[in-house]
């Protein structure tokens, strides 16, 4: 009687055994998928942090290079009556049927391009863009060379030319208050006598960067 307890006795305990090692298995499978999951969740966390780090890096260099474009419209003599030359990046009209970005034209929707002098800039011509002629400005090497810019200036004005009643073109709704008397009026304090001045009309400008992992930005600025 004691020897057949103590083989029932062994029986269970080698059964006992094999159930700890199938949860010890389960365990450990169960703790490795957890562990996949934490390393592909941190490397994707990683991989968003860094495109929004060149993201934001794009869009500050952005500022410098409207600036450059401010410049240029401000220099002394310039003629922004016309279309500039290739390599300027300006346009005396508003373009209204341009498409910046690339994403808006379609097949029930074509719109002109810009060539900002990637490879696949016009890709989409002439499938479902009307065009892909629009130039910017040279490339802008900026952050020692980390972020390209490129810029397009657009005047908002209907036609090229000078602005006229015949072209009206988006201006600031604004009246210049004039101190002065008429010569030879004597009056009693000072009184200010309204007189409209010519305002320079709004100027559209367009930036496109190129950061770091081909991370494209793009910002609008309107000017006058």
């Amino acid at each position: 009687m004691n020897h057949r307890h103590l083989s029932l006795r062994g029986a269970a305990w080698h059964v006992q055994r094999g159930v700890s090692l199938l949860f010890a298995l389960l365990s450990l499978a169960a703790i490795s998928l957890a562990a996949v999951a934490l390393v592909r969740s941190v490397d994707s966390g990683t991989l968003v942090i860094g495109n929004l780090g060149f993201k934001q890096d794009a869009t500050a260099a952005a500022d410098r290079a409207t600036e450059a474009a401010r410049a240029w419209l401000m220099t002394p003599g310039r003629d922004l009556t016309v279309d500039s030359a290739g390599g300027v990046g300006y346009y005396a009209t508003s373009q209204d049927g341009l498409d910046p970005t690339g994403r808006l034209t379609s097949a029930t929707n074509r719109m002109a391009v810009v060539d900002w002098g990637d490879p696949d800039s016009c890709s989409c011509y002439p499938t479902t863009c009307s065009s892909c002629s629009r130039l910017p400005s040279n490339e802008i090497s900026l952050n020692g060379g980390a972020v390209r810019a490129r810029y397009l200036i657009t005047r908002l004005c209907p036609v090229t030319g000078a602005v006229v009643a015949t072209n009206a073109c988006a201006q600031p709704a604004a009246v210049a208050i004039s101190s002065e008397k008429a010569r030879g009026e004597l009056r009693v304090g000072t009184e200010s006598r309204p007189s409209e001045v010519a305002q320079a009309p709004y100027y559209r400008v367009i930036v496109r960067t190129v950061s770091g992992r081909n991370t494209v930005s793009f910002t609008e600025t309107v000017l006058y």
